[in-house]
């Protein structure tokens, strides 16, 4: 019974030691270096002048130093009709536009269900202090969701304005 209870501990030893080296290998980046695993404050010039897009994109929530608590509705991706022209709301534009898009803001519907502290959010996180409440985004999107127009969606779809 000892034998058998042996045999068992080492076959699994045996097991793991194969798995860390399987995972190791299949794990590791395809370009790693030893200098920069040793020390983390090393640069290689080379390495500074690689595609950015390479590098896996770190969600932009997490870059921010927002409370998450107050992070409004977030899709991750439009619904099927497709996202509406937030550049409608006066404030935004299509650089807002893109930043509320990557956070996952498609609608007119996610703006309107916001609250003071969603705003403080978002201004914090698009580092525009006062932008929303200041233009209003909230009251704006409440009249747009219903397919209403505001004098400002009206401008902007007449092309008499640019969008912000």
């Amino acid at each position: 019974m000892f034998e058998i209870a042996s045999l068992i501990v080492v076959n699994l030893f045996v097991a793991a030691i194969i798995g860390f080296i399987a995972g190791y290998l299949i794990g590791r980046p395809k370009n790693a270096k030893i200098d920069s695993i040793e020390n983390p404050n090393y640069t290689n010039a080379n390495e500074s002048k690689l595609d950015t897009k390479a590098k896996p994109a770190i969600n932009p929530v997490f870059r921010k130093n927002a409370q998450l608590d107050y992070k409004p509705l977030v899709l991750s991706s439009p619904k099927p009709i497709g996202k509406d022209n937030l550049q409608k709301i006066k404030g935004i534009n299509s650089v807002i536009e893109n930043n509320l898009n990557n956070l996952g803001i498609y609608h007119f519907e996610q703006i309107a269900k916001w609250s003071n502290k969603n705003c403080d959010w978002i201004e914090e996180f698009l580092h525009f202090p006062g932008c929303a409440k200041n233009n209003q985004w909230v009251e704006q999107a409440k009249i747009l969701q219903l397919g209403k127009e505001t004098i400002y969606s009206q401008k902007i779809e007449n092309g008499e304005l640019e969008a912000d």
